[in-house]
């Protein structure tokens, strides 16, 4: 399950190979985002007939709408067209219609994905289609709209990942054809016009004088200069061999061509089917050659629609007198002037060899020549239109927009169970079975936390990984609850998470001479009711130079986020996600905050290291000791010679005056061998004492019980750890 899961959000792992440096954590790209708070979902729908056309005329009584399989009412419907979200009064209307009404939005917007695909381009139009590309990226995106690159030959190769950072998409556009070959237009425009090449020997003899003459007669390879008017091509009878002989493979190997590139589409509706959200894929192609079999297209267009891809095609000829179509009629017009001839009798071998195959070049002409029919077939199939046979985009690129904004927004009341972090399903159903629905499939649970940002891809697969039954567990990481002094109303809690980094896949980079690790970290704070009142997440790629890895996986990653709760019962689910590996670890841990009144004593905690802060020091950070940070040791089991610290922070009842004693015991296998009175030291300016102490060892299972009493009041912590033998 994991493994579907993390495949949808692919797009996230080309960010990896862009940065550089060393073993430090690099900051993500941004990612697409989904919007969550309670109490009413705003849900966009796109609704197409059978052949893709938009439909616009639906009403609140043609859909139903079911969340996990209850049927929920519908508060509103319309249809928005164009680009009418990008205006701010209509989000405002949206926003104070649902505050009159008492509500909280959820939206569940429509994640647009826009692909840029490059198809077969030769040189000569590589830097057209680019600057064509480069136009459409200058356009205003809607917010959940992302974009991503790609060049397609006989794979789909990711060139720029989704995201909505236009320099990042014109800069991969720009660099995409590395390559700039010499001008390939007369070449692969004369050879769709030309004849097949035909070598004969002719001759005459004089039988009485016992002599003959014999000559070469070179035919075909001719150019059409209709086809390629103003083109400065040579006619030579070298030249007119080499166009004719291309003319013979291209006849030869037709149907081999044709198979291939209906691959590619194939392979690019394949790839492109996991991903979620509404998908347009925006094709440069100087058309596509097909089989000649009806029901192969019929598969392509049927396959498109079932991932929910709309396609608009961009003729890469742009506005020529070299056209494709142009050449197809010189084509058919060569089989036709064949076809005259047949009532005629001639001696040439080469017209002979023409009649002989007439019915073939018929059918190979349309079916080679014609291939911007091809691209408008898929578009307008699937939805789209066709660009072509022009070189000013503004009209097209602004429709091409308008569609891809234009959407249903329906409004509905949740299920109150409560925002657990749970998954719920979404299911539209329309009272026309030919319509097809595309909309979210559902959404996380989530509330809306203070200063809390939407949710972002990482977070959401977490989400994903805390809502798989069973839960995964495929390395171990230890996640834990460290409580401190009280707050206002309860106590201050770090949780803290240790990863060690040999548990982490580490990808071979030779080429840079490093390792790639990548890992992504959610916790949620449920209260006893299961709801989520506090989020935590970490997403962190690292780059590791060779020589450093073998230390980089002696050691632990460590993660810490503090948060403040009253009493009470509390849970701490954690989901670590090996992105490099595509593997998951979850941990669960109950704790309780206890309350605030009287002396009270920290989590004891064994230390890893004390190291310098870099700027300010926190003073509301009780992992601060002396300026310094001390960073919880996550060992459960020490060497015979270790010298371990321990820390912990005593807080005196402020409102008793007699100065709090201290007792520290040292147990061995459940005994104690050890009972010591320490006097405190004077409490700091926020009056606690932080205590850093060093912790006894001896082989076995050991516990460091720490005990303070003041007054008629007492407060206890231990911390368990165990001493290996020799």
């Amino acid at each position: 399950m994991l493994r579907a899961i993390v495949s949808v959000f692919i797009g996230q792992i080309f960010l990896l190979s862009s940065v550089t440096g060393a073993q430090t954590p690099q900051s993500p790209d941004s990612a697409p985002t989904i919007r969550t708070t309670a109490r009413e979902v705003l849900l966009d729908l796109v609704v197409r007939d059978r052949h893709g056309k938009l439909v616009k005329n639906l009403k609140p009584g043609d859909i139903e709408v079911l969340e996990d399989g209850s049927r929920r009412e519908i508060l509103s419907f319309r249809f928005v067209s164009g680009r009418e979200l990008q205006r701010p009064s209509d989000l405002k209307k949206t926003e104070t219609s649902a505050a009159q009404a008492g509500l909280a939005s959820k939206s569940l917007r429509a994640v647009n994905l826009a692909c840029i695909v490059f198809h077969n381009l030769d040189p000569a139009k590589r830097k057209w289609a680019v600057d064509a590309a480069q136009e459409f990226l200058n356009y205003d995106m809607l917010a959940d709209t992302y974009v991503a690159v790609f060049s397609l030959d006989d794979s789909l190769t990711p060139l720029q990942a989704f995201t909505n950072d236009r320099q990042k998409l014109q800069a991969a556009a720009a660099a995409s054809f590395a390559n700039r070959g010499g001008d390939a237009v007369g070449l692969s425009d004369s050879v769709l016009s030309a004849n097949p090449t035909l070598a004969m020997v002719q001759g005459t003899a004089d039988l009485a004088a016992h002599t003959a003459n014999f000559d070469l007669v070179v035919t075909g390879g001719k150019v059409s200069t209709s086809a390629i008017a103003g083109a400065e091509v040579s006619n030579s009878a070298s030249a007119n061999v080499q166009r004719g002989e291309a003319a013979i493979a291209r006849r030869q190997f037709g149907g081999l061509d044709g198979m291939r590139q209906t691959d590619q589409i194939l392979t690019l509706v394949k790839q492109l089917s996991t991903l979620p959200g509404r998908k347009t894929v925006l094709l440069f192609s100087p058309g596509i050659v097909t089989t000649g079999d009806p029901e192969r297209l019929e598969s392509i267009i049927e396959k498109a629609g079932d991932a929910g891809i709309t396609f608009y095609a961009v003729d890469a000829n742009g506005l020529s007198e070299n056209s494709s179509s142009l050449a197809s009629s010189n084509a058919l017009g060569r089989v036709s002037a064949v076809s005259r001839t047949q009532s005629g009798q001639s001696g040439s071998a080469g017209e002979a060899a023409e009649k002989s195959r007439q019915g073939d070049n018929q059918i190979e002409a349309v079916r080679t020549s014609g291939t911007q029919a091809v691209l408008r077939e898929i578009a307008e199939a699937t939805g789209g239109f066709l660009i072509a046979n022009t070189n000013d985009f503004r009209k097209p690129f602004t429709k091409l927009l308008e569609e891809m904004d234009a959407h249903y927004e329906a409004t509905y009341r949740p299920m109150e169970t409560g925002d657990d972090g749970s998954f719920r399903k979404i299911e539209v159903k329309l009272a026309k079975p030919d319509l097809r629905v595309d909309s979210r499939t559902g959404y996380f649970a989530m509330p809306d936390l203070k200063g809390s940002e939407a949710l972002t891809a990482y977070e959401t697969i977490g989400l994903a990984v805390l809502n798989a039954q069973p839960r995964p567990h495929a390395f171990d990481f230890r996640s834990s609850v460290l409580q401190f002094g009280s707050v206002t109303a309860g106590s201050r809690n770090i949780l803290t998470f240790a990863l060690p980094a040999a548990n982490l896949t580490a990808t071979a980079e030779p080429q840079l001479l490093r390792h790639r690790m990548h890992v992504s970290l959610l916790a949620l704070v449920k209260d006893s009711n299961g709801r989520v009142i506090d989020k935590f997440s970490q997403d962190v790629p690292y780059y590791v130079p060779d020589q450093n890895l073998s230390a980089m996986q002696a050691t632990s990653i460590p993660f810490k986020h503090i948060v403040d709760l009253p009493p009470g019962r509390y849970t701490l689910e954690t989901a670590v996600v090996d992105c490099e590996g595509r593997r998951a670890s979850t941990a669960s841990v109950p704790f309780e905050s206890s309350q605030t009144q009287g002396i009270r004593v920290s989590s004891v905690m064994l230390v890893q290291a004390l190291e310098p802060v870099d700027g300010q020091p926190d003073p509301s950070d009780p992992l601060i000791y002396q300026g310094k940070h001390v960073v919880p040791d996550s060992a459960l089991a020490l060497a015979a010679d270790a010298k371990p610290l321990i820390y912990f922070v005593i807080y005196p009842d402020k409102s008793v005056a007699e100065i709090p004693k201290l007792q520290v015991e040292f147990l061995v296998n459940s005994k104690t061998v050890a009972l010591q009175s320490v006097k405190l030291p004077a409490p700091d300016a926020s009056g606690a004492v932080p205590m850093l102490v060093q912790g006894p060892t001896r082989q076995g299972d050991c516990e460091l019980r720490v005990s303070t009493l003041q007054g008629g009041g007492s407060a206890s912590q231990s911390v368990k750890y165990k001493v290996l033998a020799k």
